[in-house]
């Protein structure tokens, strides 16, 4: 099965991206960002009109399109980096470093954005609203269902109709769910990534969902980037302007990853599983009281607080294992991002170092191998749900973690 690959964006740790090795790029950027990007835009022209757009990959057509876009961004933060190389680090009445980082990660935030496919993020939004709509009609059916039991004659036929019709619509938008489900699972297969139809679907009820998703389709992209700039620098002989206009593009792509890396991290470690032990320690509380009530309550009613356990134990078991999941994505990720730490201070070092374009280009090419590497780590543990009422634990869950 081909390698997961992952990013991801929220909103938090700007710790290592406003870290001191950052400061040296504007040294390699100063000499190259008027460079023209001719050649990328020539080898991009070439290869949609040689194969046809439609045929390349979706990562491939995904770069094409949004060439443009990026480059003013990348011209963009190359601008930015070079005014917070002489910025102070703190000031009263100009902006300091700090100032100047926060308007990079915007900007990465932007190609983020960009490279984020619209497919995907329009049928997981889908999936939530039908999943939203479908836990209503629940509720609506089951409380039709309850007042049949008590009613009698032509009010509890009313009831039984009501509760018909609420299951009707529930089914038609499992039907829709399912489709959406499906579309997801064959967009990310255009992306390079085969998933089950089961395996998607557990995916999809997880909290941090969407980060999983934007990964999975913005990594191919940087990747197919980096590949074309590797081939420009191979082919620009010994133009070093050109070489390091295009390397200190690759850099930014790092930084990129680097960025949404941080602030996947981030909301892992400060948001979700500090939200997870909370909601832990409130069941394991909701329990032991209702051992406690089960101790003194008469016998006629044990049996209801046995079968009230029972339903507070399955939850526990859902946050627990939502907390194991979480974690191992914790420390997936960060082992990640040290991998690509060591490949990023490498590309800084190498664009502050007067290169050639053949030594530039053989390091792009290598650092693309350790993508592969660094996709299978980010890659999430999605263990498909074994039963209906898990499925249904982490849904309620996830809205409790949001």
């Amino acid at each position: 099965m081909k390698k997961i690959t992952l990013l991801m964006c929220i909103l938090m740790l700007p710790v290592s991206v406003q870290a001191d090795w950052k400061e040296s790029l504007s040294t390699g950027w100063n000499s190259v960002k008027n460079t023209s990007s001719k050649a990328y835009t020539d080898l991009i022209e070439d290869d949609a009109e040689i194969e046809g757009l439609s045929t390349l990959s979706a990562a491939r057509q995904k770069s094409i399109i949004t060439w443009d876009k990026m480059e003013d961004r990348f011209a963009d933060i190359i601008e930015v980096k070079e005014d917070k190389s002489v910025a102070p680090e703190s000031a009263f009445f100009k902006k300091n470093k700090a100032g100047y980082q926060e308007d990079i990660d915007d900007l990465l935030g932007d190609i983020y954005a960009i490279l984020n496919d619209d497919i995907v993020k329009e049928a997981s939004n889908s999936i939530t609203q039908i999943d939203s709509k479908m836990l209503d009609l629940q509720a609506k059916a089951s409380q039709q269902k309850s007042k049949s039991v008590i009613l009698i004659g032509e009010e509890r036929q009313d009831a039984l109709q009501k509760q018909q019709e609420y299951e009707n619509d529930i089914e038609a938008y499992q039907q829709n769910r399912q489709k959406m489900i499906e579309a997801v699972q064959a967009r990310l297969d255009d992306f390079g990534t085969e998933l089950s139809f089961e395996q998607v679907e557990a995916l999809l009820v997880r909290v941090n969902a969407d980060d999983i998703l934007a990964m999975t389709t913005v990594f191919p992209v940087i990747s197919e980037i980096a590949s074309s700039f590797a081939k420009i620098t191979a082919a620009s002989g010994e133009d070093l302007n050109n070489a390091k206009k295009y390397y200190s593009m690759y850099v930014v792509l790092l930084e990129l990853q680097l960025y949404i890396q941080e602030r996947y991290i981030g909301d892992l470690k400060y948001k979700y599983l500090p939200r997870i032990d909370e909601l832990q320690s409130k069941q394991n509380s909701l329990i032991n009281s209702t051992q406690q009530t089960q101790r003194n309550a008469s016998s006629k009613h044990k049996v209801s607080y046995s079968l009230n356990l029972k339903s507070q134990n399955t939850t526990l078991q859902a946050i627990k294992l939502y907390k194991v999941s979480m974690q191992q994505d914790l420390n997936k990720m960060s082992k990640a991002h040290g991998l690509l730490m060591q490949d990023y201070t490498l590309a800084v070092n190498t664009l502050n170092t007067v290169t050639m374009s053949s030594q530039v280009s053989s390091l792009i090419t290598d650092s693309n191998q350790l993508f592969d590497r660094i996709m299978a780590l980010q890659a999430p543990e999605l263990v498909p749900f074994n039963n209906i009422q898990m499925q249904k634990e982490f849904s309620a869950l996830t809205e409790q973690i949001k």
